[in-house]
């Protein structure tokens, strides 16, 4: 089993008055040779718009420099792609001391543990002697790239010791820019929608993807966040 899955985030990690109240990250989980299909579709949707009078020069989808217009056809587009869509959302005033003094922690239990739990425990086979986790995240983060790496391989092997597998899940991570990637621009657009709702209140873009959106986890003590 080859398990694709491309994250990027909205908000930041700042816990000052002029900080985001919440912090979402979004990602997409695609099967196999899902992610060469979708790339091309993307691209192609891209180049299309780029040929129309209204639209010229986008060189990639970014849901927070985009029109109305495209937003809305890039994820009517989204929710007919054959993937997953995921999502952790935190709001900042449920995240304990000690994290918010360690914002290189934080960040990575957030988009490893709670991602690759879900993929180790939903889409993986433990009785299969190969399983990949092919784990691309958008380089335009704070994050130290070595110690990301580090923490998710060894996030893998704890979470996949108690399910017992007969061997060992191969990893590959990737920190690219989004618009060398299509599929990163599927995640940012995830991210983008929800953060959306929770940070504006404009549920219109969650509202198109809402039903897409199979797994949903967050850090909510005073029930913030409603799906």
């Amino acid at each position: 089993m080859d398990v694709y899955v491309f994250v990027d985030e909205s908000g930041d990690l700042g816990f000052s008055e002029k900080s985001s109240p919440f912090f979402t990250l979004g990602y997409a989980i695609m099967l196999d040779d899902d992610s060469k299909f979708i790339e091309n579709k993307t691209r192609r949707l891209r180049k299309n718009m780029n040929r129309s009078k209204k639209i010229t020069g986008m060189q990639e989808f970014k849901f927070s420099n985009d029109s109305d217009t495209t937003k809305i056809r890039f994820l009517n587009k989204i929710v007919n792609f054959d993937l997953k869509i995921g999502t952790v959302v935190v709001s900042k005033d449920s995240v304990k001391q000690e994290l918010k003094n360690n914002k290189t922690l934080l960040y990575n239990y957030i988009a490893v543990h709670e991602i690759i739990d879900t993929i180790i425990g939903q889409y993986l086979k433990p009785l299969s002697p190969y399983n990949h986790i092919h784990y691309t995240i958008d380089k335009n983060t704070s994050i130290s790239v070595d110690d990301f790496n580090e923490y998710c391989e060894g996030k893998i092997e704890s979470l996949a010791r108690p399910r017992k597998f007969v061997g060992d899940i191969e990893t590959s991570i990737s920190h690219l820019d989004s618009k060398s990637h299509s599929c990163l621009q599927v995640a940012d657009y995830v991210a983008g929608a929800i953060s959306a709702k929770f940070t504006r209140n404009e549920p219109k873009y969650y509202d198109m993807i809402k039903h897409k959106i199979r797994h949903k986890q967050k850090w909510d003590w005073y029930n913030r966040i409603n799906w």
